[in-house]
């Protein structure tokens, strides 16, 4: 009796052993579990945060050509202006007729202005002078009654240099008007062949040739290392669309 009783306590206590060994294995296998559930987590967090920030390089590269196309094509356009009109006002300033522009303009205002005065007084003037005359002539004084009328010629003759004078203005400014188109039309012709035809020309290679030909063929060979079709669509849609500001200065420039 006594040696059963020895037998059901080492059977209890082994069982109790496995019990324990069990709870053990099951408890490091749950915390095994549970580190591979973090680890994948920690994964699955990293690469999200991957994507994210190469999304987030992806805008500001893309931002920063647009940015750098934009401000190109904007200075160049400002730069071109500025060397059309430095290289007319410097072609105008060469021209002796355009310093004495502003002389002959102030001449003929005050000539202008005489003019109008005598011609305001003159009808008037004229009338009272061959009434003088005849005063003269009638007290027996020619010589005087010459003298008077002489001095009215005097101040017709003025007038007639007066105006005879604005129309030698008149003549000057017409020549510097003529001088100024000339160099304007010199100007504008060199400009557009030696400085803006060149650089538009490589402006529209670099766009058609360069960017469009280059992704259009860039597409396709993308399309034949991948084994994905690229179709028109893909193509067409790198442009403007039918209705936009692009495409009808397209049609505008290209006719």
């Amino acid at each position: 009796m006594p040696e059963q009783l020895e037998t059901n306590a080492s059977v209890s206590a082994m069982e109790g052993d496995v019990m324990t060994n069990t709870n053990v294995v099951v408890s490091d296998n749950a915390d095994a579990s549970a580190a591979t559930d973090v680890t994948e987590q920690m994964l699955v967090d990293a690469q999200v945060a991957a994507m994210a920030s190469a999304k987030a390089a992806e805008q500001v590269m893309t931002s920063s050509m647009v940015s750098d196309i934009t401000t190109l094509f904007d200075s160049t356009l400002t730069r071109l202006i500025e060397m059309r009109d430095s290289a007319y006002a410097a072609a105008i300033a060469g021209l002796e007729a355009e310093a004495e522009s502003e002389v002959l303009a102030r001449e003929y205002a005050q000539l202008e202005t005489s003019i109008k005065d005598i011609e305001a007084t003159l009808p008037a003037k004229t009338r009272l002078t061959q009434h003088e005359a005849d005063v003269l002539l009638v007290s027996n004084k020619p010589d005087a009654a010459r003298d008077k009328l002489a001095e009215l010629e005097v101040v017709k003759s003025e007038l007639a240099a007066m105006r005879e004078r604005c129309g030698i203005i008149q003549d000057s400014f017409s020549a510097i008007a003529s001088e100024k188109e000339g160099a304007a039309k010199t100007v504008v012709e060199d400009w557009l062949a030696k400085v803006v035809r060149p650089v538009v020309k490589v402006s529209e290679h670099g766009l058609l040739v360069k960017l469009l030909s280059g992704l259009e063929q860039s597409l396709y060979s993308y399309g034949d290392s991948t084994g994905i079709k690229i179709h028109q669509g893909h193509i067409s849609g790198l442009t403007a669309d039918g209705r936009s500001e692009e495409y009808a200065a397209g049609r505008h420039w290209y006719r």
